[in-house]
């Protein structure tokens, strides 16, 4: 957390060609009751227009879609599980857009293929195949045509072929289904220029002054609702946009030591049943890459292997912090982020960890407060070097577990800019942000804002905490989180989810830097977590997942003989596994 910064100070993952499909060993639902619920990421942006909200992966096709306002249109139902009309006797949950309507296909989930835009063009044009335009022509030897219809897509004397060029081309219209013709235009009587493809029918209007308006795309979507949907409640205007995801799906976590089964001080079964036993089903584990992976390239799980099963066992979640690269990885030697030479073998080392525990590991962690030189061997790393290694390493989690959360690492709460000591949280956060890849590689984005002795609802300056130190900066607030949400709307990143994977107040402890918990009593504790997990859940809309930090560290630090040291004094247990106040409070705060 931000602590490491001020006490060192003290010491100082879409397009893609959707029509070459991947084969699929599993056969398409064939009831309704089949279609299994949406996957992440779990997003969404509402659309005054319409009054209607694109949700998680439709709104991710939406985003990656060129000029999608254009494309697709605005959305005008909400998702719901329709059948298909090329395949009938298959179900898919579908969205309607203005001129198309896209679905998930859930056996290509983790591929560019498990959104796919429906064959709009093939519909509407249906029965049409004895025309002229729709027969098929030979290969005129120029290049525009596509054996694959037996039609050219051409420039004259409509420039469609340009528009499908440099908007989504294959992937968003389909291939050519006719020729170039004119045809009357229902809605105005006129007669234009137009082409049917497969997702589409472009339309030449030369008339009009602005170059972006002379090919137009038909309203498609539209135009299958007014047919078919007259009374589906899903086309009703709404008034939010509330995110859709899983009842019950706000991650409740618990940062703990899992690790240490078999030594005097470690019991996980019990650690395990005191996170269920407060309501909370998640854990998030730090694992040290340098602990697991050898120069000669073999990895030792030894005991992550039982912590995964047993976690599995008894249904807690885990969410795996992945730090610290052996040195054989790092430039100087010591165990910071990897050099970009070893990032091969860091990918390499998520992928078999994705693959080892798919289904059992539900989040992965790249990093944790990588803005700290403290987590990078001694220097502060850049974010674009952060950005490489974290691109490589999503890629080869997905394509290990595509339905595993990436999530990425949160820097720590700091205004300290020093290349030995910190970067300020906000200014990574930003550089992160502006890497168009982020969105692309990341379903979370993780925050990790201070504390100190300030309670929740306290911000510095309008309204500071009572101190007496480490109160005159934003950096020392719970509310930080805020100014980081402001950050991800201003990259344009307002419809991605946030975890804060570590927040908590320390009492009384013994460690020079944070004496700011001797001003904190353990009611004072228990009142602030539950308060905080109260803003995440029902007041920040954007938030959908908080990891106390923590459960259990007070009992190895009683075992080393040092019950006060500051990590003890986050616990919500003490070194002898007797609850505090603060637990009993999580085990009886409502939860969502």
């Amino acid at each position: 957390m931000f602590r490491r910064a001020f006490a060192a100070l003290l010491a100082l993952t879409i397009l893609g060609s959707l029509v070459l499909l991947p084969q699929s060993g599993q056969a398409a639902p064939s009831s309704p009751d089949q279609v299994p619920e949406t996957r992440p990421p779990f997003t969404a942006r509402f659309y005054e227009e319409t009054g209607h909200t694109a949700r998680n992966s439709f709104h991710v096709f939406w985003q990656n879609t060129p000029n999608a306002l254009f494309v697709l249109g605005f959305p005008i139902s909400e998702p719901f599980i329709e059948e298909s009309f090329t395949n009938p006797g298959e179900y898919y949950r579908v969205q309607y857009f203005e001129r198309g309507v896209l679905e998930e296909h859930p056996d290509n989930y983790g591929t560019p293929f498990y959104v796919q835009g429906r064959l709009m063009g093939n519909k509407i044009s249906e029965g049409r195949g004895n025309e002229e335009p729709f027969q098929e022509v030979s290969d005129p030897g120029d290049g525009t045509y596509d054996a694959a219809t037996g039609h050219t897509l051409r420039n004259s004397p409509a420039p469609f072929r340009t528009f499908w060029q440099n908007n989504g081309g294959l992937a968003v219209f389909g291939r050519p289904l006719s020729e170039q013709f004119q045809e009357v235009n229902e809605a105005d009587g006129e007669t234009y220029w137009v082409q049917y493809f497969e997702r589409q029918r472009m339309e030449w209007h030369p008339e009009e002054p602005d170059p972006q308006y002379r090919v137009l795309l038909g309203l498609l979507g539209n135009e299958y609702r007014d047919a078919n949907h007259q009374a589906n409640t899903a086309f009703d205007r709404t008034t939010g946009p509330a995110v859709e995801q899983p009842s019950g799906n706000f991650a409740y976590g618990f940062n703990a030591v899992l690790y240490g089964q078999g030594s005097p001080w470690q019991d996980r079964q019990r650690v395990l049943k005191l996170s269920k036993n407060a309501g909370v089903y998640w854990i998030r584990q730090q694992i040290r890459w340098m602990d697991l992976h050898d120069r000669s390239g073999q990895i030792f799980w030894g005991e992550l292997d039982q912590i995964v099963a047993d976690s599995d066992r008894e249904g807690v979640n885990l969410l795996l912090s992945i730090v610290a690269a052996p040195s054989w990885a790092t430039a100087n030697g010591r165990n910071g982020m990897p050099a970009p030479e070893h990032f091969d073998d860091f990918n390499y080392f998520m992928g078999e960890m994705a693959a080892r525990y798919e289904g059992r590991v539900q989040a992965y962690q790249i990093w944790n407060e990588q803005n700290l030189a403290w987590e990078n061997g001694g220097r502060v790393a850049s974010a674009d070097l952060y950005m490489d290694m974290l691109v490589g390493a999503s890629q080869a989690i997905k394509s290990a577990d595509p339905a595993a959360l990436v999530v990425s690492g949160g820097p720590a709460s700091t205004e300290t800019n020093r290349a030995d000591i910190a970067l300020s949280d906000i200014t990574f956060a930003r550089q992160m942000f502006s890497d168009p890849r982020f969105r692309q590689h990341v379903d979370i984005v993780s925050v990790h804002p201070g504390g100190a002795s300030n309670p929740p609802r306290t911000m510095w300056p309008d309204n500071p905490g009572p101190g007496p130190t480490f109160v005159t900066s934003r950096e020392f607030y719970f509310r930080r989180v805020e100014d980081i949400r402001a950050v991800m709307v201003q990259q344009g990143l307002s419809d991605m989810k946030i975890w804060i994977t570590e927040f908590g107040w320390a009492t009384r402890n013994n460690t020079p830097g944070y004496e700011f918990g001797n001003n904190i009593s353990f009611d004072e504790q228990a009142a602030w977590i539950v308060d905080a997990f109260q803003m995440g859940s029902r007041e920040y809309d954007y938030i959908s997942g908080m990891f106390l930090w923590q459960l259990n560290f007070a009992v190895p630090w009683r075992y080393e003989g040092n019950e006060l040291h500051e990590q003890a004094s986050y616990g919500v247990i003490n070194g002898d596994w007797s609850p505090r106040p603060s637990y009993y409070a999580i085990q009886g705060m409502p939860k969502d």
